[in-house]
C-alpha cells in the first residue's frame, strides 16, 4: 500500500465485506510497524472459552497480515469465510466445540486431519 488514504481505504473495504459475512463480529484495523516500516491488516475478534469453574470467557484474538505488495484482501478474508459458522456461533457453542475453528458445523470433515495421520 503506498499511502494512508489507500490503507483507510482497504480497511473500510474489508470491513465491509467482513460485516456481510460475520456481521458485527470482526473489527478491521490498520496498523503502521516503525521496524518493518509497512502497514499491517489486522481483525480483531472474539473466540470464547470455559475457564475456572465453568465460567465463559473472551479471549481477545486477531488476524494480521503484512500489507506489502503481496497482500490480498482475498487471502485475509478467507481466514475469516473459512470460521464464519464458527465466529457466528453462541459463546456456549464455541467453547463446548473441541475442534478447528474452520471445521466447525462441517461434520463431514471432523476427524479428517486425525485420519491422514495415522
Amino acid at each position: 500500500m503506498k499511502n494512508q488514504d489507500q490503507v483507510m481505504q482497504e480497511v473500510k473495504k474489508v470491513q465491509t465485506l467482513l460485516d456481510a459475512v460475520v456481521p458485527g463480529k470482526v473489527k478491521v484495523e490498520a496498523e503502521w510497524c516503525d521496524e518493518s516500516r509497512a502497514y499491517y491488516m489486522v481483525g480483531h475478534f472474539n473466540q470464547w472459552y470455559t475457564a475456572i469453574a465453568n465460567r465463559l470467557t473472551a479471549i481477545d484474538s486477531s488476524k494480521t497480515e503484512k500489507m506489502d505488495r503481496y497482500y490480498s484482501t482475498e487471502v485475509f478474508t478467507a481466514f475469516f469465510k473459512q470460521r464464519a459458522a464458527y465466529m457466528m456461533a453462541s459463546p456456549e457453542e464455541q467453547a463446548a466445540y473441541e475442534g478447528h475453528p474452520a471445521l466447525y458445523g462441517k461434520p463431514q470433515m471432523e476427524g479428517f486431519l486425525a485420519k491422514d495421520n495415522q
